[in-house]
């Protein structure tokens, strides 16, 4: 394990655009927790508490760049299993708050951190190692998912007896790409689409439902939340009343918003978790449909960032990982969103970087961590290129320009993203990115590797 160490070549290679939207979408969350928090700045409040967590979060970001991200390959079980031991003490030392226990209380239960969050991370890193160490180039038989299945199904099962089926279930949405892109061979995921199908059919036909209750894997405010978001209309004032609020903030924000500290449904007591849950509720309300779109626009451009860092990741497990984390926050910001707008039933999902939660905060930074670090080293900086790596470096013969000796290149082989040492065709070592497109001249240095005449 190599020590922390930050080479600033790596900086050519950054990606500003991941940690431009994401300090954008922060910067949104505090001003509009700052709103929905009574718009004060005294004592220990969610306002001053989220800016605590957030602070810590941005150092613990500046100091993971000096990490390379294959570190989590040598911690990745132990991470796994304590992570698991953290969800299943929830369930004798947790603390309640508002009705649900997920909660594990540091020095006091007024200062706790939830063990799933940490969780859904310590699941991706695990299974972005395990598949990354198992190559095939014909795809995953099934045998070969049975173990990754584990991963994934043991976390999913620990949560959803926390109860929190939100949770449990975006850890189930969040593994699909990663297995996507590690590819599944046809007839077993023809047989997993078949079996899906069954189960739908058998929860919503045969009496599915039933024996999930009778045995205490679903509970009946699980239902309950499902009719209410089928049939909300029907009792907007009752079981209904969550989602009803939350159009209502919504829809009063027209275009352009009913204005800063304006919103009249979180202000006065009608919007539920305006900190939390139904924090988009709350910033469509003063900011409208304007506003609403911006911070959408955000979370698709840090998205779209993240998969690009995916298409230049230089192995498997960084390609693996970043994809994970980024349907990690993909999804988490779907179902919030789809929660408040009335398309998907209400479950206890924060919406990242805008609502309040201090866990939470630190995971979704330290997923935005992982993707910059990842991002960073697409390529594998050496001293001297041609005598460390003799077997992928060539002499190519003296370039046509002026009196000009050849450099040491990488052979036109092609893209492989299981060999560590793949640099793209097109890549001078120790040189700019954007000198691909001129001649291949030194950055104010001599020539690499010289051409003997």
């Amino acid at each position: 394990m190599k020590r922390p160490s930050l080479d600033f070549r790596h900086f050519e290679n950054f990606n500003w655009i991941v940690l431009a939207s994401s300090l954008a979408l922060m910067a949104i969350g505090f001003v509009n927790l700052f709103s929905t928090s009574g718009g004060e700045f005294s004592g220990w409040n969610s306002f001053s508490r989220q800016l605590v967590f957030s602070g810590l979060a941005l150092v613990l970001l500046a100091g993971s760049i000096f990490f390379d991200y294959k570190i989590l390959k040598y911690v990745y079980w132990p991470l796994y299993f304590v992570s698991i031991g953290l969800v299943i003490l929830v369930k004798y030392y947790g603390v309640n708050v508002n009705g649900a226990t997920r909660w594990l209380p540091l020095f006091s239960d007024s200062l706790r951190f939830q063990p799933s969050e940490i969780m859904k991370i310590a699941t991706v890193v695990a299974l972005a190692a395990y598949l990354s160490s198992k190559p095939s180039k014909a795809g995953l038989g099934l045998m070969d998912l049975i173990f990754p299945a584990l991963l994934v199904g043991i976390p999913f099962y620990v949560i959803l007896k926390q109860p929190d089926m939100g949770t449990a279930l975006h850890i189930a949405l969040t593994v699909i790409p990663i297995f996507i892109l590690r590819k599944i061979k046809t007839r077993v995921l023809v047989t997993i689409v078949a079996v899906t199908l069954a189960a739908f059919s058998w929860l919503f036909f045969f009496g599915g439902f039933n024996f999930l209750l009778k045995h205490e894997i679903i509970r009946s405010y699980h239902l309950e939340r499902y009719e209410n978001f089928l049939k909300s209309d029907k009792d907007p004032i009752g079981k209904g009343w969550q989602i009803t609020q939350a159009k209502n903030a919504i829809g009063s924000g027209q275009v352009n918003g009913r204005g800063y500290m304006a919103g009249s449904q979180q202000k006065y007591g009608f919007l539920p978790a305006a900190e939390t849950d139904f924090a988009f509720a709350a910033l469509a309300e003063e900011w409208g449909f304007v506003g609403s779109v911006v911070t959408l626009a955000l979370f698709l451009a840090l998205i779209w960032a993240s998969l690009s860092v995916v298409d230049r990741s230089r192995d498997s497990f960084g390609a693996l990982l970043t994809v994970g984390m980024a349907s990690l926050l993909f999804f988490q910001m779907i179902i919030n969103v789809g929660m408040v707008t009335g398309l998907l039933p209400v479950v206890g999902i924060p919406l990242p970087f805008i609502s309040y939660g201090g866990t939470s905060s630190l995971m979704t930074v330290a997923c935005v961590a992982i993707i910059l670090n990842v991002g960073m080293r697409p390529y594998k900086f050496v001293g001297v290129p041609l005598e460390q790596n003799p077997e992928i470096w060539e002499k190519p013969p003296v370039t046509n320009l002026v009196e000009e000796p050849g450099f040491s290149v990488r052979r036109l082989l092609p893209h492989d993203p299981n060999e560590p040492d793949h640099h793209p065709a097109h890549r001078f070592p120790h040189m700019k990115p954007w000198l691909k497109h001129l001649a291949p001249k030194p950055w104010g240095q001599r020539p690499l590797e010289p051409q003997e005449p």
